[in-house]
């Protein structure tokens, strides 16, 4: 669910997903997953990714537009999320959201159907 978020703060560092996935000792088609929301976010891994770039876990997991420090060549610089990229990522986010509850939906649909055939 935070994919979109890691993806945003990666390009803002002008890092590469095969630069952050060899720091993290993983394959860059499982740091992909992770930005796609395709696997699972470990409380260990979003330690990892924040510590690569230098934000607090919290930093990735709140949905609010944050100030991010970074360095670059010219020195320590501020980058500000834009508002359409906030609303976009925000929809996004409520995109997968949804996507998440309908499947649950159906699955929890599975399971009465489920049980109404064995009574």
């Amino acid at each position: 669910m935070y994919g979109t978020k890691i993806r945003m703060i990666r390009e803002l560092r002008g890092l590469s997903q095969e630069n952050v996935a060899e720091q993290l000792g993983i394959a860059q088609n499982t740091y992909s997953k992770i930005e796609s929301n395709q696997t699972k976010l470990s409380t260990e891994m979003l330690a990892k990714i924040a510590d690569i770039f230098d934000v607090s876990p919290m930093d990735i997991m709140t949905q609010q537009p944050a100030i991010i420090n970074f360095q670059s060549n010219q020195g320590t610089q501020h980058a500000f999320g834009h508002i359409n990229t906030f609303v976009s990522t925000q929809k996004e986010l409520f995109g997968e959201l949804i996507k998440t509850k309908d499947s649950e939906i159906d699955r929890l649909q599975t399971i009465i159907d489920q049980l109404l055939k064995r009574n």
